[in-house]
């Protein structure tokens, strides 16, 4: 992992490749190194980056309110430290509620743009879904949580056919967990995204990807994410959950890279 400092803030990232840069942007709860396989595919031709959020790693947590804005403004003042001028910006879930205010406050920084399992406003049932699920890991009980975190997080299909897999995960987070005050944050942030009625203002090219089979997400929410961006294009996989980017990688990549020739 690299660092740099901005501001007096040392800010960890994960880099590979070369050429245009490539931004992936983790959400809750999320790690640079989870974008390990996207970058490593898509670092054949790009400069892939993933900037860590505030108290991963070690790093200081936020000091003052650290909402959606406030973590793209962080990014883009990462990224000009990083002499990226314009890039392609992937976000996921949280993330992508990062990536569309980035576009809308630091638009000459996002050529175009990727949203995953992303919402322009969360609705009431994932609002009380994710809540619940942050004040499990505040009761103590780690183990149950995340692994009601992967059960909303992953399709049926896939979590079926990866139970020892994820059951491994479920062991190696609890060994290793995050600090609870980041979630704290960036559930805060999670509930407070509302990006609707700024959304006709992202002048770039955008992909909207996500799961048909989201629990947390719901894709009508997708739906009203690419009907308020201008040209926005979605894609729905089949069986697709939350992760549905992780879920089916070849399917999702293939989809990227036909976004990208596209608009290149």
């Amino acid at each position: 992992m690299n660092s740099i400092t901005v501001d007096g803030e040392t800010i960890l990232y994960k880099e590979v490749g070369e050429g245009p840069p490539f931004v992936f942007i983790s959400g809750l709860g999320g790690l640079a190194e989870e974008w390990q396989a996207d970058m490593l595919h898509f670092a054949k031709s790009m400069r892939c980056l993933s900037l860590e959020h505030p108290g991963i790693g070690g790093t200081p947590l936020p000091t003052e309110r650290c909402g959606a804005m406030e973590m793209a403004d962080r990014i883009a003042a990462g990224l000009r430290t990083l002499a990226v001028e314009s890039a392609t910006v992937l976000g996921m879930s949280l993330g992508g509620a990062v990536a569309q205010e980035l576009a809308l406050r630091h638009p000459n920084l996002v050529s175009r743009l990727v949203l995953t399992s992303a919402f322009a406003r969360l609705d009431e049932r994932a609002k009380r879904a994710i809540s619940t699920l942050v004040k499990l890991m505040e009761c103590g009980d780690l183990r149950t949580a995340i692994r009601m975190f992967y059960w909303v997080g992953f399709g049926a299909t896939f979590y079926d056919k990866n139970l020892p897999a994820l059951d491994a995960a479920v062991d190696e987070y609890v060994a290793d967990p995050i600090d609870y005050a980041v979630f704290e944050y960036q559930l805060d942030a999670c509930l407070t995204h509302d990006a609707m009625d700024r959304l006709g203002r992202i002048a770039c090219p955008t992909l909207v990807t996500h799961g048909a089979a989201d629990l947390l997400v719901r894709p009508y929410l997708a739906q009203e994410l690419a009907d308020g961006i201008p040209d926005a294009r979605l894609v729905l996989l089949e069986d697709g959950g939350h992760s549905c980017n992780w879920e089916q990688p070849e399917r999702f990549h293939s989809e990227v890279d036909a976004f990208i020739a596209a608009t290149s």
